[in-house]
């Protein structure tokens, strides 16, 4: 053959072997000049079986140029295949065969591969197309699963020329499936590597022997809005410096000279604009490993500005909470104080009212009793003019009896020394015995009583005197404040289950709507005040009613419009009638 031809079918086998061969013994494949001869005398070629399976008794051996490829060789030649210009497959080994069932739609049809001189498959025919436009050689790299396992492969297709003229197409395909799975978990270990590093770290450094940055991760210009390539070559501490204390020592230790690892230190780096960014710098010194020559620091960072800053900030919150925890706690000391002195003057006003009351009380009944006495002219009779005068006495001394046992009241409740006995009891008898107490003074301002009756079958658990008194003052109240010829009167119903409402109404002067929560106060009046009341009275009989009231588990609210009258409606805890005739009858037995 010609000494300048190009891609000659030896090649094949060159590309394997990477060595020359003798002139003398070219072991080709075959050879193609004996091809055409033989094509042109209709002899064959050796067969498929012949080429791609050496093993059998008819392939001991492959013929090239009169000379013999021993079959143990062809067994142990890489996956390769040959195609004629007209680009059928004339020769492939079983490795190729194994390849192109695999990756190649076409063969993979056994009547497909075991033709003799297929037609090359539609990929290799792409392939061909590029070399003849101009491709020297095309590499290409392919993975395929053959009996059950992934191998991957490096392929090379070249031009086989024989004196300038095209005579085929060549391919050598190289089992790389070692160095693949290699790479493969190489960057499975770099993408480990780089996970732990992204959650352990922001960024990772590394300086040579100067200190002169020779790597940094490119989490860095997150930090400092810095690509990393711009800080290559620059000195550690041009781009920042570390925090001085008294532990950790100097902003720019010479680490050259000291050759100690550190670890937390905290490196303060400006960015491009000018904002200081606090990094948490760890780094040990590297050494060859040969010479054991110091050759630079190696290390991570994380930025903990933010988290400086939110400690700042909560160190900040905490000094203030302190400071108004200071405060808050003299403001309850003062309060503290001001309680034990306003219980003081509390039990001090508690006591001289209680003792007052009592001390005014003595009297009282003496006046009243002797006056009763004299009214009913007990020692002799009395002309008219000493019976009136004793009448305006009597009548005097009971009011002012009332006012002091209303204060008493007031006071007892206000020290919480006033107790309640709750117990089954039936609203009507209460509701006689009360409208009985204030029937002569309703006569005498001429108020109609008529409405205050109450069915018997209303029964409420509270404590019959105190039930008895919230209904004399409310009486007493509707009375006070409704003209002559006006009325009073009480209705009732459930409002739940558990649950009774009597209402004490009157057509009264009424009350404004921003004064219903005021009655309800010590010494409070409508329109006025205790020293310019138009109407007897200590005020107080709304509050102790009230405070009556939520002592049986019992409330009391009003609605009321000016000149339309008022409504105060008591709420009190249901009972049985049942249970008020069980009672009655104990009692009488």
């Amino acid at each position: 053959m010609d000494g300048q031809s190009k891609g000659r079918p030896n090649d094949i086998l060159n590309g394997i072997t990477e060595a020359p061969v003798a002139p003398e013994k070219k072991h080709t494949l075959y050879n193609i000049a004996d091809q055409k001869g033989r094509e042109a005398k209709g002899s064959d070629l050796p067969s498929d079986d012949q080429l791609t399976n050496p093993g059998s008794a008819t392939s001991a051996a492959t013929e090239t140029d009169g000379n013999f490829i021993p079959s143990a060789l062809v067994e142990r030649l890489p996956p390769m295949y040959h195609a004629d210009r007209d680009r059928h497959l004339v020769f492939r080994n079983k490795e190729f065969n194994d390849i192109a069932q695999a990756t190649f739609p076409e063969f993979r049809s056994q009547e497909r591969r075991e033709q003799r001189n297929p037609l090359a498959p539609f990929e290799l025919r792409e392939i061909f197309d590029r070399l003849n436009a101009g491709e020297e050689v095309v590499k290409l790299r392919q993975t395929a699963e053959i009996n059950g396992a992934t191998r991957h492969f490096r392929s090379t297709h070249f031009r086989i020329e024989e004196g300038g003229e095209l005579i085929g197409f060549g391919g050598i395909y190289t089992d790389v499936t070692l160095e693949a799975e290699a790479v493969m978990q190489s960057a499975k270990s770099e993408a480990r590597f780089q996970d732990v590093i992204r959650s352990a770290s922001d960024w990772v450094w590394e300086t040579d022997h100067n200190l002169n940055l020779t790597y940094v991760s490119n989490r860095i210009a997150e930090a400092l809005e810095t690509p990393p390539a711009e800080l290559a070559g620059r000195h550690l501490f041009t781009i920042g410096e570390f925090e001085e204390s008294p532990e950790n020592g100097s902003a720019r230790p010479d680490l050259a000279v000291a050759l100690m690892p550190f670890r937390g230190r905290i490196f303060l780096m400006p960015d491009k604009r000018r904002q200081g960014r606090r990094i948490s710098m760890t780094g040990v010194p590297v050494f060859d490993e040969h010479s054991g020559s110091f050759t630079g620091y190696r290390g991570t960072g994380t930025n903990v500005t933010r988290q400086h800053e939110i400690e700042l900030r909560a160190r900040k919150t905490q000094e203030v909470l302190e400071s108004s925890l200071k405060e808050l706690r003299e403001r309850n000391m003062e309060l503290d104080r001001a309680l034990q002195e306003a219980r003081s003057a509390a039990r001090a006003k508690t006591d001289f009212l209680g003792k007052m009351s009592h001390e005014l009380r003595t009297p009282l009944n003496a006046i009243i009793g002797f006056s009763e006495m004299s009214i009913q002219q007990a020692f002799g009779s009395l002309n008219a003019r000493y019976l009136s005068y004793f009448r305006d006495i009597h009548g005097a001394a009971y009011h002012l009896l009332n006012i002091i046992n209303d204060i008493l009241d007031a006071v007892n409740i206000d020290s919480s020394k006033i107790s309640v006995a709750p117990r089954a009891i039936c609203l009507a008898d209460v509701v006689s015995q009360a409208k009985s107490i204030v029937a002569v003074r309703a006569e005498q301002s001429e108020i109609d009583l008529s409405a205050v009756e109450v069915s018997r079958e209303w029964a409420v658990i509270a404590d019959p005197d105190r039930t008895r008194q919230i209904l004399v003052n409310l009486l007493n109240n509707a009375i006070k404040f409704t003209n002559s010829g006006g009325s009073v009167g009480i209705d009732v119903k459930a409002t739940n289950r558990d649950t009774v409402a009597f209402t004490v109404w009157d057509t009264g002067i009424g009350i404004p709507d921003d004064q219903h929560h005021q009655i309800f106060e010590s010494f409070h009046q409508v329109d006025s005040n205790l020293l310019s009341t138009p109407t007897e009275g200590t005020v107080l009989g709304l509050t102790i009613s009230r405070q009556l009231a939520q002592l049986m588990g019992g409330e009391i609210s009003v609605d009321s419009t000016p000149n339309r009258g008022a409504r105060f409606t008591v709420s009190l805890p249901k009972a049985n009638s049942r249970d008020v005739a069980e009672q009655d009858l104990d009692s009488y037995s």
